[in-house]
C-alpha cells in the first residue's frame, strides 16, 4: 500500500494560509482591544466631568449666592478672553456667620481644586482644600443675565434682580453663572464636555427690593435672625421644663421639642428695617422661600427664609416664648 505525503510546495502553501489566518485573527483582537480601551477612556473622561458637574450643582443649590470674584482665592487675577478660571459660592449660615467655597482650575496641572476660605479684611484665608477633579483641559466661567438663560428661571422675560451682601464684588440675585468645562483627551480619545448653568437657591424672578444692575455703591442692609420651629403642643411650659434631649425612640442627644432650625435674612434700606411682627401681619403661614413686605415706615423689605437640614415646614411667623434657647434665637410654632 502506497502512502503519499505532502510535497514541499503544499506545506509552504498551507503554512502561508495559516500565517494569513493568524494575522487576521490577531489584527481583529488588537482592533477589539483598541475599541474597548477607547470606550473605557471616553467613559473615564465622562465620569470625571459628570462627577464635577454634580458637585458644582450641589454647591449652587445650597448657596446663598454664586459669583465670580475679580481675584481668585490664591490672589491671582481671575479672568481672561474665554472667562474666569474660578467660580465661588457664598453661604449665609443659620448661626449668623458666612462661609465661602471656591472651585479653582489650574491649567498647568489640569486640576480643579475646591477651597474653603474665610474673609478677614477682604483677603481670603484658606481653611481647607481638596481635589475636586483632575485631567481637566478647559474650565471657564462667565456671568450672564437671567434674560439670556430664561429657561433657568422658567419665564420668558424675567426682570434682572441683584442682591448685595455687604461687599461690592459679592452680588447675588438671579444672574446665572455659565460654566464650560472639558476633560483632557488621552491619546485619541475625545474629551467629554459640559456646559453648566449655576444659580443659587436664592435666585428670584422678581423682588420688591431691587439694586442697580451695575455694582451697587450702597448695598442693602442685611440682618440675619436664627430661629427654631417648635412641634405642636409647645411653647414649653412647666412641668415640661427647658430644652432637653430624650425623644421617645430616639437618641438622647435629640432635642425632641424642636422640629427644625434655620434663619431668616431681612434685606432693607436701613439697619433696623423690618421686624417679625410686621412680617407676620402680612403672612400667617410661611415656609422656605422669598417674601416681600413693607415695614411701618413704608420701606420695602425682602425676607429670605431657609432651614439648615432641608425645606422648612409650614410655620406661623409670630414669635412665641420658649426657654433654653441660644441668645438671639427666636422660636415659632409649626402650623397645625
Amino acid at each position: 500500500m502506497n502512502v503519499r505525503g505532502f510535497s514541499l510546495t503544499e506545506l509552504l502553501v498551507s503554512m502561508g494560509i495559516i500565517v494569513i489566518l493568524l494575522a487576521a485573527v490577531g489584527a481583529a483582537i488588537v482592533q477589539t482591544m483598541h475599541v474597548q480601551l477607547f470606550h473605557l477612556g471616553r467613559a473615564g473622561t465622562s465620569r470625571t466631568i459628570a462627577a464635577l458637574s454634580e458637585r458644582l450643582g450641589e454647591e449652587a443649590r445650597s448657596a446663598t449666592a454664586v459669583f465670580i470674584p475679580s481675584v481668585d482665592v490664591l490672589g491671582q487675577p481671575n479672568g481672561g478672553p474665554t472667562g474666569a478660571h474660578e467660580v465661588d459660592f457664598f453661604r449665609r449660615l443659620s448661626s449668623g456667620g458666612d462661609a465661602y467655597a471656591a472651585y479653582r482650575f489650574d491649567a498647568a496641572s489640569g486640576d480643579v481644586t475646591r477651597y474653603e476660605y474665610e474673609l478677614g479684611t477682604g483677603i481670603a484665608t484658606v481653611t481647607a482644600e481638596d481635589l475636586a477633579a483632575s485631567d481637566v483641559a478647559a474650565f471657564s466661567a462667565v456671568r450672564e443675565g437671567v434674560s439670556v438663560a430664561a429657561t433657568v428661571a422658567g419665564t420668558t422675560a424675567p426682570p434682572a434682580v441683584s442682591i448685595g451682601y455687604g461687599s461690592p464684588w459679592l452680588i447675588g440675585g438671579n444672574d446665572v453663572i455659565v460654566l464650560s468645562v472639558r476633560s483632557a483627551s488621552p491619546s485619541d480619545v475625545p474629551g467629554a464636555a459640559a456646559v453648566l448653568h449655576l444659580a443659587s437657591r436664592a435666585a428670584p424672578t422678581a423682588l420688591a427690593l431691587l439694586t442697580a444692575k451695575s455694582v451697587p455703591t450702597s448695598p442693602p442692609k442685611t440682618r440675619v435672625f436664627p430661629f427654631v420651629l417648635l412641634r405642636p403642643g409647645f411653647p414649653v411650659t412647666p412641668p415640661h421644663g427647658p430644652m432637653h434631649g430624650g425623644s421617645p425612640g430616639g437618641p438622647g442627644s435629640l432635642i425632641h421639642w424642636i422640629a427644625a432650625s434655620g434663619s431668616v435674612q431681612f434685606f432693607g434700606p436701613t439697619d433696623g428695617a423690618g421686624s417679625w411682627f410686621e412680617f407676620s401681619s402680612m403672612y400667617d403661614r410661611v415656609e422656605s422661600g422669598i417674601y416681600p413686605f413693607h415695614d411701618s415706615h413704608g420701606s420695602s423689605i425682602t425676607a429670605i427664609i431657609g432651614c439648615s437640614d432641608g425645606p422648612c415646614p409650614l410655620f406661623h411667623p409670630l414669635p412665641v416664648s420658649a426657654s433654653g434657647l441660644a441668645s438671639g434665637t427666636t422660636a415659632f410654632a409649626l402650623a397645625r
